[in-house]
């Protein structure tokens, strides 16, 4: 097929604008490159947002990797092989088989000059509540409901790199810290190794709220609390004055990781309310409320306070009916108040009018 002459020039015209968009978006990703272990140039294919397949489940799976957020994660240095271990010619022979994060990589931990392993966070998960085996060893019967490590790290990373300056807390990296250490420790590769690691860990960046959010998906499914007879933590937390502050903007207030966690341990170390251990036994509610940051000056009797309180549970029935009782309260008062702003309102817009008018004439008699 020819093309007429008169159709020449507006290719043309078009041919150079896709030039021009092309030597653009060229010049843009110079600007912001990014850049991580990646020998096997994984990220070749994988930097692109469409990238995906529908899998054996007829489920679609994304198989986009966000450079940015892999170079500012912790797992920069991590090449892909090492966690993607049976990955090994492209096309990728199906299924791929799930990440293990116990596995060691080829990351030297310093404190110990041994490879890298998760192995110690998942010895964690093992003495609480979370963990996938019974007090026999034994596998749980509900197993797959127990949460994984991408269960709760699927956002973006939960911690980044603050700077500490006369008692406020700001996002990024402290110049000063930073000048201090390059004087022993030559290049750019400590700072982002090293100086980013353990600044990072110093202060969580997930909020209340997201935090609440990640839990909800499991402790606000249906599903697995019935299968595990657990209560709507969930639910009830959201009626707690430390939701509520959340609800308001609130940056400070405790969050589920707060009060489930005993201080100076991992944050993974969740065990239930029966485990004597369990820092929302009966027994240790008192100094789990009253550590630094949350209630310290508070009595012996703080523990004693219902935090997860559903006024649908028969055990909460007094509760329930009290719930009900301000309810009323708070909707007569509401009434009455409103009625008398209604009838001052009319009172100043027809002050001859009505009943006064009537009681001055007989008065008048």
């Amino acid at each position: 097929m020819r093309l007429k002459k008169n159709k020449l020039p507006a290719l043309g015209i078009l041919w150079c604008l896709l030039m021009v968009a092309l030597a653009s978006s060229n010049e843009a990703a110079a600007q912001q490159q990014y850049y991580h272990a990646d020998p096997e140039n994984c990220m070749m294919c994988h930097k692109y947002p469409g990238l995906s397949r529908v899998d054996e489940n007829q489920e679609l799976r994304l198989l986009f990797i966000n450079e940015r957020l892999l170079q500012e994660g912790p797992h920069s240095r991590v090449q892909c092989g090492d966690c993607h271990a049976d990955v090994a010619v492209v096309p990728h022979a199906q299924p791929v088989e799930d990440v293990d994060c116990l596995k060691q990589c080829h990351i030297i931990e310093p404190s110990t000059g041994e490879r890298f392993t998760h192995e110690r966070i998942q010895d964690f998960m093992n003495q609480g509540a979370h963990s996938r085996y019974d007090e026999d060893g034994n596998l749980k019967e509900f197993v797959d409901d127990m949460p994984d490590c991408i269960d709760c790290h699927r956002e973006e990373p939960m911690y980044e790199p603050l700077t500490y300056f006369k008692g406020d807390v700001y996002e990024g990296l402290d110049a000063q810290a930073v000048e201090r250490c390059v004087s022993c420790h030559d290049g750019e590769g400590f700072i982002d190794s090293f100086y980013k690691h353990v600044s990072s860990r110093l202060e969580h960046t997930r909020t209340a709220e997201q935090i609440e959010e990640m839990c909800a998906n499991c402790h606000d499914n249906p599903e697995i609390i019935e299968r595990h007879d657990l209560k709507r933590a969930v639910y009830s937390y959201r009626y707690t004055f430390h939701a509520k502050w959340t609800a308001y903007g609130g940056l400070t207030q405790a969050d589920c990781t707060d009060c489930h966690s005993n201080p100076g341990e991992s944050v993974h170390v969740i065990r239930s309310l029966d485990d004597p251990q369990s820092a929302i036994h009966p027994d240790n509610r008192q100094a789990t409320c009253s550590q630094i940051g949350c209630h310290e000056n508070a009595g012996p009797y703080v523990g004693d306070i219902g935090v997860h309180i559903d006024t649908h549970l028969p055990e909460y029935i007094v509760e329930r009916y009290v719930y009900y009782l301000f309810i009323v309260l708070l909707a007569g008062v509401l009434v009455g108040v409103y009625t008398l702003m209604i009838l001052e309102q009319i009172r100043g817009i027809f002050p001859d009018a009505g009943l006064i008018k009537e009681r001055d004439k007989h008065h008048d008699k």
